[in-house]
């Protein structure tokens, strides 16, 4: 008997905090068990990015056309992929300020 389970497996979510569209080609959900690779072009040269998933930091590679190059395993679950941004031309004092 032949079952109706779909040919690629479960795919899972991925949740890109509202910055979806600063990963061109991003999609929104992967199977379990596929290498994602993503792009993050649009970045300022005075700020410093830091990259997670689900509370992880996850590391990155950098090329000068394609920017920072996430990549990652998807898990068996939804994730949420998050952007941390820091102005890091400013001083601490600056920082400080109200």
């Amino acid at each position: 008997m032949f079952g109706f389970f779909g040919c690629g497996g479960a795919r899972y979510r991925v949740d890109y905090c509202g910055m979806k569209s600063a990963f061109p080609g991003a999609k929104d959900a992967y199977r379990a068990g596929e290498l994602v690779t993503l792009d993050f072009p649009y970045i300022a040269t005075d700020t410093d990015y830091r990259f997670y998933l689900d509370g992880e930091p996850l590391n990155t590679d950098y090329e000068h056309k394609r920017g920072f190059i996430l990549r990652f395993t998807m898990p068996a679950h939804d994730v949420v992929l998050t952007v941390e941004s820091r102005n890091s031309m400013l001083s601490p004092d600056a920082q400080a300020a109200p």
